[in-house]
């Protein structure tokens, strides 16, 4: 069954098995639409953010720099609302200056503060020999993620 006109809106309106059932050509052309809209979806998100950021970013940031802090929520009064305006932070530590550091400290202490955490990377632990993946092997662990397909037109010989 294919589908003229093929719209957006067919992955709301047929069931699973009716998605299941159309060709591969219909099937990689949602995926397409699928894409184009999460890519104009992702612009308009990102417009709004810098919109916003225009009209409270400002104010927000003095609010953080008074109360001592450069992230975190603030709140602005604008009218009828009360606007969160929540800045995350990302940390990342400098892994020779960190390890120097809980070094330093008590062999507890750094314990309680420091985490490490070793992991073997999966071209390394599938290219080694046997005898190594044989001793790694159970100390590893495979959870399948959310399957991806890709629909290429093939090329006519």
């Amino acid at each position: 069954m294919n589908i003229p006109n093929l719209h957006l809106g067919a992955v709301d309106d047929l069931d699973i098995a009716a998605l299941a059932a159309l060709p591969p050509s219909d099937l990689a052309r949602l995926l397409d639409l699928l894409d184009e809209s999460a890519d104009a979806l992702k612009a308009r998100k990102d417009k709004l953010a810098t919109a916003l950021d225009r009209k409270y970013g400002e104010a927000a940031h003095r609010m953080r720099i008074a109360a001592g802090k450069d992230t975190g929520v603030v709140h602005l009064d604008d009218g009828a609302f009360d606007v969160a305006a929540d800045t995350g932070k990302t940390v990342k530590w400098n892994q020779k200056l960190l390890i120097a550091a809980l070094n330093s400290l008590p062999p507890e202490t750094a314990r309680h503060y420091g985490k490490a955490e070793f992991k073997v990377e999966e071209s390394k632990y599938t290219g080694a020999p046997p005898d190594i993946q044989k001793v790694l092997a159970p100390a590893r662990s495979v959870t399948p993620g959310r399957t991806s397909y890709t629909f290429k037109l093939k090329k006519k010989e």
